[in-house]
């Protein structure tokens, strides 16, 4: 399945991919890719570092966002993949799926409880395509266990192969219970803000089954949306060409008070949280946001001071 995703995005979005492959890999691109079929380890690297230099860029969330998103598309082929009750037996049933996929063990469970779980991560490939298919796994672990009942997913790298000679060991953690508020809207508008196109198309269709989204590239973009639109919601990176997201959401707060407004940031500023104590700001999330975070954040609405 992850040679078939691979296939498809080189055949979309890579303009000119036969100049750039192999004629072996022309030809595995033109052949019709089975399933059920065996395929070598190398065509996985080669076509996923084409991805990588010409899709995503090197992008860590755009890589670890692709990952979240097979997981739907692998469970409308293959729905017993996840236990929508049980986090801990979905992570053993994907573990034995990978087995049918691979002939060694490219995911290890060292262990798992009903809230946590280590993962050995090692796919015998080079350094950087290692690294690619790390963050790939992590966000599809992150979005099966969300997939699976779990709450507030967190990841963590404990240690790194491909900084030296070490396994990778990915921890994951979650919670039995939501601790979010209760939602109380139905399907929030909601206008996304980041100039990063890659996490932004990540995240809109995360968002699709629940949320109306919007996405603006910078804050002249977003202003001119607010000003011709109805949003519940305005989630916006810090780190952007010209003005900032958080002077964006401090102008949304003088002139669409009524809106939730999230700082969703990789680097949260250092005034962030004056802001957020100020009330310019509901909320800062770390990015990329997990699924449930996210969504629980957009469907309460925002409380005006």
């Amino acid at each position: 399945m992850l040679l078939v995703d691979y296939v498809r995005i080189i055949r979309r979005q890579v303009p000119g991919w036969r100049d750039i492959l192999t004629a072996e890999d022309c030809a595995l691109i033109d052949a019709r890719i089975a399933l059920d079929g065996w395929y070598p380890m190398d065509a996985f690297e080669r076509l996923g570092l084409v991805v990588l230099r010409h899709v995503v860029a090197g992008e860590t969330d755009a890589i670890r966002l692709w990952g979240r998103s097979q997981v739907q598309t692998a469970l409308l082929a293959l729905p017993e993949l996840a236990n929508p009750e049980d986090p801990r037996d979905s992570v053993m049933r994907f573990q034995n799926y990978l087995g049918s996929l691979f002939d060694f063990a490219v995911v290890t469970v060292l262990s798992v409880d009903d809230e946590a779980t280590q993962l050995e991560v090692d796919y015998g490939m080079s350094s950087i395509s290692e690294e690619c298919a790390t963050w790939q796994t992590i966000g599809f672990f992150e979005e099966l266990l969300t997939a699976s009942g779990g709450h507030q997913v967190a990841s963590a790298l404990q240690s790194r192969r491909w900084a030296g000679d070490e396994k990778t060991v990915v921890v994951l953690s979650w919670t039995s219970a939501m601790l979010s508020p209760v939602p109380f809207l139905a399907r929030p508008r909601v206008l996304l803000v980041d100039d990063e196109v890659l996490v932004a198309n990540g995240l809109a269709r995360a968002l699709a089954k629940v949320a109306d989204v919007t996405i603006a590239s910078s804050v002249a973009s977003a202003l001119g949306f607010l000003e011709h639109q109805e949003f519940d919601a305005v989630v916006s990176d810090f780190d952007m060409p010209g003005r900032n997201g958080l002077s964006l959401l401090a102008e949304v707060a003088r002139r669409w008070p009524r809106l939730k407004r999230v700082l969703h940031s990789g680097a949260m500023p250092p005034e962030a949280q004056a802001a957020l104590s100020s009330g310019v700001v509901h909320e800062l999330i770390d990015k990329p946001a997990q699924r449930d975070v996210l969504i629980a954040s957009l469907a309460t609405p925002a409380r005006t001071r």
